[in-house]
């Protein structure tokens, strides 16, 4: 019985060692200097090809406040290749290129529905809405 325990006893112990975590807090004693660490980044793009309107829909949510809408408006070369996968990124290339020089939507009530739904809502977050032409 004796022998038991301490095969048992060995064993636990040996599996204690083996999935013990180390240690990752402070160090007292340390004089080394403590690193701060830096908030995380993050933006999000997508793109969406609206069949009903023809228009490349691309989705920018930059930060917790801020969501952007483009609305692209396709060439007839684009708008033949983009159900391939290559036509499909050279159009994104070249959307995401003319974002800085997209056109700023003050009434959205002026763009069609449809890519108006495509752009989705966000809660909260207000909706900013650009147009981009070919």
């Amino acid at each position: 019985m004796q022998a038991l325990v301490v095969f048992l006893s060995v064993i636990v112990v040996c599996y204690s060692a083996t999935t013990h975590r180390p240690h990752t807090g402070h160090h007292t004693g340390s004089t080394a200097a403590h690193s701060t660490h830096e908030p995380h980044e993050f933006e999000t793009v997508s793109f969406q090809f609206q069949g009903v309107t023809g228009h490349l829909i691309v989705t920018v949510h930059a930060d917790k406040t801020t969501f952007n809408c483009y609305i692209g408006t396709l060439s007839d070369a684009e708008h033949a290749q983009i159900h391939t996968d290559a036509g499909m990124r050279a159009v994104e290339l070249r959307v995401l290129a003319t974002l800085t020089s997209a056109t700023l939507v003050t009434d959205s009530t002026t763009l069609d529905k449809h890519d108006v739904h495509s752009c989705g809502t966000h809660g909260s977050i207000a909706t900013t809405f650009y147009t981009i032409t070919a």
